[in-house]
């Protein structure tokens, strides 16, 4: 099982509620259809816990990938997706996307 972590700031100008609407009525359905993404989750990042300041980040995505192959190489081409990669990039800045391995559960 393959992890992909997103982390991004939204930006500036981009109103929390605006990007969670559509999180909700156009992302998030996209993404579930997506053949190859057996799970995923959108966290807003609230604050530090043990620091002061702001976070260095808004939001966290976290998606199970079964089939890492299959989900770059047919997936993440699809129409679909990319209309809704393409709106993402209208709101966050600079996303960071990372393949991460489980070590402990």
């Amino acid at each position: 099982m393959a992890h992909i972590l997103i982390l991004y700031k939204l930006k500036p100008g981009v109103a929390r509620e605006d990007f969670e609407h559509w999180l909700k009525t156009s992302s998030a359905p996209t993404l579930r259809g997506i053949t190859r993404v057996k799970d995923f989750t959108v966290y807003r990042v609230e604050k530090r816990v043990m620091e002061a300041g702001e976070p260095s980040v808004d939001y966290v995505e976290l998606f199970d990938i079964p089939d890492m192959a299959g989900f770059v190489s047919e997936d993440l081409p699809s129409p679909a997706v990319r209309k809704n990669m393409e709106e993402f990039r209208g709101f966050a800045r600079n996303p960071e996307y990372l393949l991460a391995t489980a070590l402990s559960s």
